[in-house]
């Protein structure tokens, strides 16, 4: 005899009715609880495969390392970096603490001396002088390198190009491999203003004073003095 099917004005059971689960006491689950339980375990069991192919593709495709600069993360590194740019300079017969550089203005004295005589994207072609001071930002790359350089409380942006340069190509990306933030360097140069009225000095010569061999801290805001706030640490 063929088997029947339900009897008439009754539906088949559903997936979740034909399921039993117990609750902690070994009881049935009500017909909500178990469609609630059902439902988080099917979201689980999507995340759970979403996941697998994830870490799947991941390893089929690995991305390459980022590369960070290790003098950032890494102050031993970057101490030990310093000390091998110290030796090799001294190798190529090349003082990197040099007794004697003459400075025409501090830096405050160049402020005041240039600010009122210079208007915005103009250099003094006719008029070089020297100034110096502790790098606390370097900005550029390729042709053009910007310096905050530092000193007796003010600032002095150097805009440094190669066209400009009066050693050539060469000694120009060679110094500016050399020279890193917390370093004094003297600058040789002419007076003038960037585009956007920061007046600056535009190198013919950079030289190195004196090497910084550890990190600064981060500078905060506009402070000269870098990321230390504790007057007593200063």
């Amino acid at each position: 005899m063929a088997d029947q099917g339900p009897p008439s004005g009754t539906e088949p059971p559903t997936k979740e009715m034909a399921e039993v689960r117990l609750d902690a006491d070994g009881k049935p689950l009500s017909k909500n609880a178990l469609k609630k339980l059902l439902k988080a375990e099917k979201a689980a069991a999507a995340k759970a495969e979403k996941a697998k192919k994830k870490a799947a593709e991941a390893a089929a495709n690995p991305k390459k390392k980022k590369v960070v600069e290790e003098e950032i993360l890494d102050p031993t590194a970057y101490k030990a970096n310093r000390e091998a740019t110290v030796v090799a300079l001294q190798k190529e017969g090349v003082n990197p603490y040099p007794h004697k550089f003459h400075v025409d203005y501090r830096l405050p004295d160049y402020n005041a001396e240039y600010d009122p005589k210079t208007t915005d994207g103009e250099t003094l072609d006719g008029e070089q002088v020297s100034v110096a001071g502790r790098i606390y930002s370097v900005r550029g790359q390729g042709k053009l390198f910007f310096y905050d350089i530092r000193g007796d409380g003010a600032k002095v942006q150097v805009m440094s190009d190669l066209k400009s340069y009066a050693a050539g190509e060469d000694a120009f990306y060679k110094i500016h491999r050399i020279i890193k933030s917390g370093d004094v360097i003297g600058v040789r140069g002419y007076p003038g203003k960037s585009r956007k009225g920061e007046l600056s000095i535009f190198p013919t010569e950079i030289t190195l004073l004196s090497p910084c061999l550890h990190m600064l801290p981060f500078a905060k805001g506009d402070s000269s003095l870098g990321g230390l706030a504790n007057m007593e640490t200063r």
